[in-house]
């Protein structure tokens, strides 16, 4: 086990390369960043530091034994990362500036960012909270996100998505799997699925201008209400496309 602390002035930014094994990083105090390494070869890895720019990497990019390693990685809240894996988990609990993470297979957990992007070709990606805009490109596997504060850009070759409430201007797609996004808030949507259905929440007071269609499918919409007359209507232009499967508009009272 290889343990190394650094001292830095604020907000730590983390440049981690793990090629097999796990990557978890946690809360610590403000000040300084803690790399603990377990590794049965620890001449093969590479830490250091430059300012507030800490890296911790394998000097070799492969997945034999020698690059298996479990990181941890104590650092302060506001702290930004760029991770690369090829086969390892990752999971993330310090609130993030900015991430961008990069998975070739493994699960992704992540708890909060201003920022994020992640890559992914297999494996399940859980987002808590992200409070500006998210990017998420995955071949295979679930998208689990809570609320994004900014917009939404969302892509899955085979796999559901789900997302608790979006903000601002949402793009989301999935070639085979169902998509849901229980609250939208926002004025620009568009989802498609190719083999699913497709589901999505609007809060009262929306004015709607809505392209949906299915080829193999109902749209199924929420009863229309009188118009209110109000001047302050917030407009909402929604499209939505749905190979095979039903395309389904939820009104929210609340």
């Amino acid at each position: 086990m290889i343990e190394e602390r650094f001292d830095v002035d604020g907000a730590a930014d983390l440049d981690v390369s793990v090629p097999t094994g796990s990557l978890t990083v946690d809360p610590g105090p403000p000040g300084s960043v803690i790399v603990e390494l377990d590794t049965n070869r620890p001449e093969t890895w590479h830490i250091g530091q430059s300012g507030n720019h800490i890296w911790v990497h394998h000097e070799k990019w492969s997945v034999g034994r020698s690059a298996r390693a479990r990181v941890r990685i104590v650092a302060p809240p506001g702290t930004s990362i760029n991770a690369r894996t090829a086969s390892a988990d990752v999971r993330i609990s310090v609130p993030l500036d900015r991430g961008n993470l990069a998975v070739a297979s493994g699960d992704i957990e992540v708890g909060a960012a201003s920022s994020l992007s992640v890559k992914t070709a297999s494996g399940d990606v859980r987002i808590d909270r992200v409070e500006r805009d998210l990017d998420v490109k995955s071949a295979s596997g679930d998208v689990d996100v809570g609320r994004v504060g900014g917009s939404a850009s969302i892509t899955s070759a085979s796999g559901d998505v789900d997302i608790d409430s979006v903000a601002g201007a949402l793009g989301v797609s999935t070639a085979s799997g169902d998509l849901r996004v229980r609250r939208y808030e926002g004025e620009d949507a568009q989802a498609s699925t190719m083999s699913g259905t497709l589901r999505l929440g609007l809060p009262t007071g929306r004015t709607v201008r809505m392209d949906a269609r299915t080829l193999s499918g109902s749209v199924r919409l929420p009863p229309r209400k009188p118009a209110s007359g109000a001047s302050d209507s917030v407009h909402v232009a929604l499209r939505l496309k749905s190979v095979s499967g039903d395309i389904v508009i939820n009104r929210l009272e609340s």
